[in-house]
């Protein structure tokens, strides 16, 4: 008996991200220049790994608009051990504990408290925020010694991107838990009949949320040698953009961690290409949204086009 093949839900947003490749790689000779490759990469990268995190909240139909906020405050929980002369292992070890405990926390609040997630993360998007701007009085950390830089220079962050998607894809696809994420996305109710334990799945997985973003927070302060609490604002909706533009459903229930390392990628290039002709900063939200809508719609196609396989067979 014939099965109908879908196509990867990956599809969409990889047509769009080759054709941008090969349309800026033909038409803009600076962009194939190593600097500017080099910066794509980490832009790249931390917008991939915080959009990594983003996915698994995502998955239960839940959110984080936090994220960028934990990235500030664990870069300048990580600042301050360095300024204070400590080995740079241990402010790496300290920026992503602060990741995690901001992430545990705002699981804390959607599960122990039952808050809505949009509400919980809302309230320690200023929190973790402003709470960190008054930790530090505002002051701009830096610069840092090199072996931490090594974190953000050359093509440390791209790897460390591939690390991270290779490793929640595993742990979604082939693990307990990515499977029990998805349920509780696709229906609550029935996996909480199912004995899905779903208040300890939510929580780990805002964990390792807030982890990505204490790691992403880790890479901008090492490429940039320096940092404040204003870092990383507005990072939280390009995370967001990119999970929706490689396919995770925002209700839940459906998406990839690949394809939300994929967006992530597919805005930095955006991003890139922005900057590389000169146009105005102002349009690239216009075409941020436009190229979500662009993949919501191919999204939809996709969608249909497998429903249709599935009924001739």
């Amino acid at each position: 008996m014939l099965t109908a093949r879908k196509a990867p839900r990956e599809l969409p947003v990889l047509l769009l991200l080759l054709i941008t490749l090969l349309i800026m790689g033909i038409f803009v000779p600076a962009f194939r220049t190593e600097s500017n490759l080099t910066a794509l990469g980490e832009s790249a990268a931390y917008t991939g790994i915080l959009a990594c995190g983003e996915a698994l909240p995502l998955f239960t139909a839940g959110l984080d608009i936090s994220v960028g906020s934990t990235l500030a405050l664990s870069s300048c929980s990580a600042a301050s051990v360095l300024m204070l002369g400590w080995p740079w292992p241990i402010a790496v070890a300290m920026g992503l504990f602060a990741g995690a405990c901001a992430g545990w926390f705002n699981g804390m609040l959607v599960t122990w408290r039952r808050m809505p997630p949009i509400l919980a993360t809302l309230a320690t998007f200023l929190i973790f925020r402003h709470g960190a701007g008054i930790l530090t009085h505002d002051h701009s950390y830096g610069p840092f010694p090199h072996a931490f830089n090594r974190i953000g220079s050359g093509w440390v962050p791209v790897l460390l991107l591939i690390a991270v998607t290779l490793l929640f894809t595993v742990l979604v696809q082939r693990a307990t838990f990515g499977r029990w994420l998805l349920s509780i996305g696709g229906n609550e109710m029935a996996a909480r009949l199912s004995a899905v334990p779903i208040e300890k799945i939510k929580r780990r997985a805002y964990l390792l949320c807030g982890l990505c973003a204490g790691l992403a927070g880790l890479i901008v302060m090492a490429f940039n040698n320096a940092t404040q609490a204003s870092v990383g604002q507005g990072t939280e909706l390009d995370a967001i953009a990119a999970c929706v533009v490689g396919g995770t459903r925002i209700t839940g229930g459906e998406g990839s961690v690949i394809g939300a390392a994929l967006g992530a990628v597919l805005l930095a290039l955006l991003r890139d290409a922005f900057v590389l002709t000169g146009r105005p900063v102002s349009e690239y939200g216009v075409i941020t949204g436009g190229v979500i809508l662009l993949t919501a719609i191919l999204e939809r196609l996709r969608r249909a086009n497998t429903n249709l396989q599935e009924e001739t067979v």
